[in-house]
C-alpha cells in the first residue's frame, strides 16, 4: 500500500534530518571555538612559564598549543565529520589531566575545568556530556585524594581539592540543567516543524500529498532522471460528474467518495509511486521507472477499481473516473508540458464518453 509520498524515495530531507545536520554543524563549530580558546589559554600559560624560567613546562605547553593549532587547521581542511567533536574532546581531556598532574603554571592547572565543563556539554549534549564529566570528575577525585598518586607532581592542599570537586560538580549540574532545557525546547521545535511540514504537504480530507508536495516530487524526479536517464509516467484522473453527486447527495457524501477514491488509488499503487490530490475531484499519480504502456495498464486497473466503488454505497450513485496518461524522461520537455499533455488527454477521455483512459 502506498501512503502518499515516501520519506526517502526522492532524497528530500525531512525536518529531523535537517535538524541533525544543523546540530552536527553546531558541534563542529563549537569544537573549533573550543580549540581556539584552548590554544589561547595554553599559549598564555606557556608564556607565563617561560617568564618564570620554567623551560620544560613552557616547552611542553608550547608543543601542546602547536598540536591544538594543527587540529584546528585539520578540522577546517577536512570539513564536517561526526568524529570531530570526539577527537577534540580527547585532546582536551589529555591536556586537562596533564595540567592536573603537573599543576600547570603556579598550580593553575585545575582552572581548566572551568572551560572543560561547558565545553563538553556543548560538544556532546547534556546526557553524554554529563556522563563524560562525571567520569572525569571521578578520575580527578581519585588522583587528588589517592595517597601519593603516581605522576601527581602538583601540590594542592586538602581544602583546595575539596572545594575544586564541589565547584566542578555544581558547575556540571548547572550546565547540564541549562542544556537539558535547551534540548527540550529544541525537541519541541522539531516536533512543531514536522507537524507544520506535514500540514503544508498533506491534503486534510484524503490524507494524500497535496499539489505543492506533488510539484516538489516531480521536480526532484525530473532532476534525478536527467542524471540517470530514466523514464516516468504521469496519470491525471478526474471524477466524472462529481458536481452532480455533490448536488444530489450532499457535500458530506461527496467528501466520503473522495476519501474512498483516494484509498483505492493508494492501495493499488506501489510504495514508490506518488498519489496526490491535484485539486477538487482531480488526482495526480506519479509513476517512476514506468513507460507509457505500463502507465496505461495501471490507469485502466484504477479506473475499474474506482468504478467498483459504486456497488459499495447504499445510495444509487455511479462513481467513475477518467484518466489521461503521459510519459516523460531525461531528454523530454519540461514537466509543465508533460502535465499539460496528461491533462489534455484526460479531457479527451471526458469528451469521448467519460470513464475511460486516454494514453495517446
Amino acid at each position: 500500500m502506498n501512503s502518499g509520498l515516501p520519506s526517502d524515495a526522492y532524497d528530500l530531507p525531512s525536518p529531523v534530518e535537517q535538524a541533525r545536520k544543523i546540530e552536527l554543524r553546531r558541534r563542529i563549530l563549537a569544537s573549533g571555538y573550543m580549540l581556539i580558546f584552548a590554544m589561547a589559554i595554553t599559549g598564555a600559560m606557556a608564556v607565563m612559564a617561560l617568564t618564570d624560567g620554567e623551560m620544560v613546562m613552557s616547552g611542553v605547553l608550547f608543543g601542546i598549543a602547536g598540536i591544538i593549532l594543527g587540529a584546528y587547521v585539520a578540522i577546517n581542511l577536512l570539513g564536517q565529520s561526526g568524529k570531530t567533536p570526539v577527537l577534540v574532546g580527547l585532546l582536551l581531556v589529555v591536556l586537562y589531566f596533564y595540567l592536573l598532574l603537573s599543576g600547570g603554571v603556579k598550580n593553575t592547572g585545575l582552572m581548566w575545568a572551568v572551560t572543560l565543563v561547558p565545553g563538553f556539554i556543548n560538544l556532546y549534549g547534556y546526557r553524554t556530556g554529563t556522563a563524560t564529566l562525571l567520569a572525569i570528575g571521578g578520575a580527578t577525585a581519585l588522583i587528588l585524594f589517592y595517597p601519593e598518586f603516581p605522576g601527581l607532581t602538583a601540590e594542592y592542599d586538602t581544602s583546595y581539592r575539596a572545594r575544586f570537586l564541589a565547584v566542578f560538580g555544581a558547575l556540571t549540574a548547572l550546565t547540564a540543567l541549562l542544556d537539558s532545557s535547551r534540548h527540550q525546547t529544541q525537541q519541541l521545535l522539531h516536533h512543531l516543524t514536522e507537524e507544520l511540514e506535514a500540514r503544508a504537504s498533506t491534503d486534510a480530507l484524503t490524507g494524500l500529498v497535496n499539489r505543492r508536495e506533488a510539484y516538489r516530487a516531480i521536480n526532484e524526479l525530473e532532476r534525478r532522471d536527467h542524471q540517470m536517464h530514466g523514464r516516468y509516467t504521469v496519470l491525471i484522473g478526474d471524477l466524472d460528474n462529481f458536481k452532480a453527486i455533490n448536488d444530489e447527495y450532499g457535500h458530506s457524501f461527496g467528501d466520503r467518495v473522495l476519501r474512498d477514491v483516494a484509498q483505492v488509488l493508494q492501495e493499488n499503487t506501489r510504495v514508490g509511486d506518488i498519489v496526490s490530490r491535484w485539486g477538487g475531484e482531480e488526482f495526480l499519480i506519479l509513476l517512476p521507472n514506468t513507460d507509457l504502456d505500463g502507465g496505461g495498464i495501471l490507469a485502466e486497473k484504477l479506473r475499474q477499481r474506482v468504478e467498483a466503488l459504486s456497488d459499495t454505497y447504499e445510495e444509487r450513485v455511479k462513481v467513475s473516473i477518467s484518466f489521461g496518461v503521459a510519459e516523460g524522461g531525461a531528454h523530454d520537455d519540461t514537466h509543465g508540458e508533460l502535465l499539460a499533455e496528461a491533462d489534455e488527454r484526460m479531457y479527451r477521455a471526458k469528451h469521448h464518453g467519460r470513464n475511460r483512459v486516454v494514453a495517446v
